[in-house]
């Protein structure tokens, strides 16, 4: 549905955005318990392998064969290589040594990110403001991941970097990946991501998976899989591009803060994760950053 084709009030895509959000913030939660039973990389190659299966199917149906045809995979890969495969393995190594509030409030700094790797590449300028925003939130992730101290060797400090610098990929992904996002739209640059980076996924999970014994996997496990694969991959990234279709991107942008309060929320509820008075002041300062960067 094109822009001038929304419905009055865009009631539908709210309800899709607030889906997509609910979905990504429980997704973290849900993924702890996972890594409980289940390496981070073989985690990661079941989420790919949904991808995969899912987003080329769309392909598949939209466009025909022409859809996988190999010059569009050549122009996608970087950007597979980068925001699918990069992302998602260091996003779940991270979370496998943090836990899942940090991991939550540290992706909400992909607008930060993005708009430092834009003022580098020279397609954005940075004000005075933006810079204030983003020393506001460098401030919060300093906040935040001295919660539960600073050393790598212990704490949370390495996951956090993980997380952080899974973000950084992915804004790199969001950088590069716009001349291509104009030409083709955000479903078919998802889905032809997927086909790179979840191939390049499963070449380096495979064997880590093929280690897993998969049969002492509790039913508990294997539904928290189900759900990162069917909920937090296929039907949140469905949903939100049904809610890109139908509202103004800014609008959507909106629901990206709301997923670290709900994912905080539900940490705190389902695993009794603390959320601490510096936890809330590290938080509150990386999305006061966040807003004042992306207004600046």
């Amino acid at each position: 549905m094109s822009a001038g084709a929304r419905p009055p009030g865009g009631r539908g895509g709210v309800l899709a955005a607030l889906g997509a959000t609910v979905a990504w913030g429980g997704n973290y939660t849900c993924a702890k318990r996972v890594l409980e039973e289940i390496d981070p990389l073989s985690v990661a190659t079941a989420r790919a392998l949904a991808g995969l299966v899912v987003f080329g199917a769309v392909l598949l149906v939209i466009d025909g064969p022409a859809g996988l045809s190999a010059a569009r995979l050549r122009r996608t890969l970087p950007l597979g290589l980068l925001g699918i495969a990069a992302n998602q393995i260091l996003f779940i190594e991270g979370l496998s040594r943090t836990t899942a509030t940090h991991s939550a409030i540290l992706i909400a700094l992909l607008p930060v990110h993005v708009l430092i790797l834009s003022a580098l590449a020279g397609l954005e300028r940075i004000t005075a403001r933006k810079a204030a925003g983003v020393a506001i939130a460098f401030a919060g992730v300093v906040v935040v991941a001295a919660e539960k101290g600073l050393s790598l060797s212990g704490g949370t400090l390495t996951g956090d970097l993980l997380t952080l610098c899974g973000g950084l990929v992915f804004a790199g992904y969001t950088v590069a990946g716009r001349p291509v996002l104009r030409e083709l739209g955000p479903m078919r640059t998802t889905a032809l991501s997927f086909m790179s980076g979840g191939a390049a996924i499963l070449v380096l999970g495979l064997p880590a998976a093929s280690r897993v014994e998969w049969r002492s996997v509790s039913v508990t496990a294997f539904g928290g899989l189900a759900y990162i694969m069917i909920v937090a991959t296929v039907a949140a990234y469905s949903l939100y591009y049904f809610a890109v279709d139908r509202l103004d991107p800014s609008k959507v942008a909106v629901f990206t803060y709301l997923q670290p309060l709900i994912a905080a929320a539900i940490a705190s509820a389902v695993r009794d994760e603390p959320i601490t008075a510096r936890l809330v002041a590290g938080g509150a300062l990386i999305l006061a950053g966040v807003v004042a960067a992306e207004r600046g």
